[in-house]
């Protein structure tokens, strides 16, 4: 079982891919893995550990940047990286104990979930703020 440190990506062209490509070079972090459309059902552990498919092909237009085995310190210093560069801005998640059992689906379900959540909380929360 390879457990090297990995950033997995959903949704990004190939323009987009190959700046990120570039960029980490750069930096020296580990590589980008796009995560395949006839992968995106599959449990993350599975897409890390196989080279298997599904039957069925996941669509979803949110843009995902997944951690894996990069410690917290490199998270930290990845994401704020990221944000001084010209990348895209995805849904960042780090791989957990337990989100490595999930579908990917499922997870980007949940991920996109949580950020509506957080966004409707901040635009309410401003609301109130100016008195709206």
């Amino acid at each position: 079982m390879d457990d090297s440190p990995r950033l997995l990506v959903w949704n990004y062209t190939l323009e987009e891919k190959a700046a990120l490509d570039d960029f980490l070079r750069q930096i020296e972090a580990p590589p980008a893995v796009s995560i395949p459309a006839d992968r995106g059902h599959l449990p993350l552990k599975d897409i890390l550990h196989t080279d298997g498919t599904s039957a069925e092909h996941f669509h979803s237009d949110e843009k995902v940047l997944l951690f894996y085995n990069i410690p917290q310190k490199g998270v930290y210093f990845l994401i704020q990286a990221f944000k001084n560069a010209n990348l895209p801005r995805p849904i960042y998640a780090v791989v957990t104990e337990h989100s490595i059992h999930w579908p990917f689906s499922e997870l980007v379900e949940h991920l996109v979930e949580e950020r509506n959540a957080v966004e409707a909380a901040r635009r309410a929360a401003a609301a109130e703020r100016s008195g709206a």
